[in-house]
């Protein structure tokens, strides 16, 4: 996949024609999935080149700065999942106030017809574009014939009567649902990071941890989980911990994300790791010594087990 650092880049060598979607494509779900797979359907059909056309960053941090927003994946993974879908060309837009006040006729003249000259723009349910979001579907398909494309719009995907949606997905994870956020991904919520050192207490009462490092911005909610981690190749059942460690830390306020790797022994300093979040087992909880930890810990390990298991098995089958 070629991935071109703004439409300017274009604007010297235009394409003589493509098949083109826009979006911020943040997670890229199910919903994403089912846009994507249309574009480059169409453009398998056409013989045209398939373009994504997104943003960074995400135009909610540039517009609403004061608000609580968090990106479900970085660009890298974005960046990934398109390539592993068969995109041919990746446009990352640097958004900004001044971008965002474009008006919907000329964004559709100098940013999307005069580069790309799309044969067919493939867009989601709903989309919108331009200064105050005045770029509807109505409007894009009322310019449609003016520059000679057609317009093309992919229904929403719905999942037991919900809708997948990033928002709904950014709900699940900050609940803790990551059951649900997994099926609207279609694949498992993860973090990854590096492995840095902790305080050691897990080492001291027989339960090592590796201590995950990471940017992400997005955090499940305290808690204990079963979750798989992927080293060299093999996967690994794992109890992730999400909290403060409130049985030996008062007044913690670092949100500290820890898995005791079952089965394996071995030093994970430095180490690049992904945590992949299979299902929540139990809030986080103050206990009233170490002991009485411990043994919760044997029952979270062997929830894991059970529920690890089987997606282990099931990997290595195939």
């Amino acid at each position: 996949m070629r991935v071109i650092q703004g439409i300017h880049s274009v604007v010297a060598a235009p394409f003589a024609s493509s098949i083109v979607t826009i979006g911020n494509f943040d997670g890229v779900h199910l919903g994403h999935k089912a846009l994507i797979r249309r574009l480059t359907e169409r453009a398998r059909e056409k013989g045209l080149p398939s373009v994504v056309i997104t943003f960074e960053p995400h135009p909610v941090k540039v517009l609403y700065p004061g608000r609580r927003f968090h990106r479900i994946f970085d660009l890298e993974d974005q960046t990934e999942q398109l390539a592993k879908m068969g995109t041919d060309v990746l446009v990352i837009e640097p958004f900004s106030r001044e971008f965002s006040q474009l008006p919907p006729d000329r964004f559709l003249l100098e940013g999307l017809f005069k580069p790309f000259v799309p044969e067919s723009v493939i867009v989601g349910y709903d989309f919108s574009f331009g200064a105050n979001r005045e770029g509807s579907i109505d409007f894009l398909k009322s310019h449609a014939s003016r520059y000679g494309f057609n317009v093309e719009v992919v229904p929403p995907v719905k999942i037991k009567d919900v809708i997948v949606s990033s928002s709904r997905i950014r709900q699940a994870v900050d609940g803790g649902d990551v059951d649900l956020a997994n099926q609207l991904l279609g694949r498992r919520f993860y973090l990854r990071g590096l492995i840095e050192r902790g305080a050691g207490r897990g080492r001291t009462i027989g339960v090592p941890t590796a201590n995950l490092h990471t940017t992400a911005e997005l955090i499940p909610a305290r808690g204990v989980y079963a979750g798989v981690v992927e080293l060299h190749g093999q996967m690994i059942p794992a109890a992730i911990n999400v909290g403060l460690n409130p049985t030996f830390v008062d007044n913690e306020s670092k949100i500290r994300i820890e898995a005791h790797l079952l089965g394996f022994s071995g030093d994970l300093y430095g180490e690049s790791l992904s945590m992949e979040f299979v299902s929540r087992l139990r809030d986080e909880k103050k206990f009233s010594s170490a002991t009485e930890l411990v043994e919760q810990i044997k029952v979270d390990l062997n929830q894991c087990r059970e529920i690890v298991g089987s997606i282990i098995s099931d990997v290595r089958k195939n």
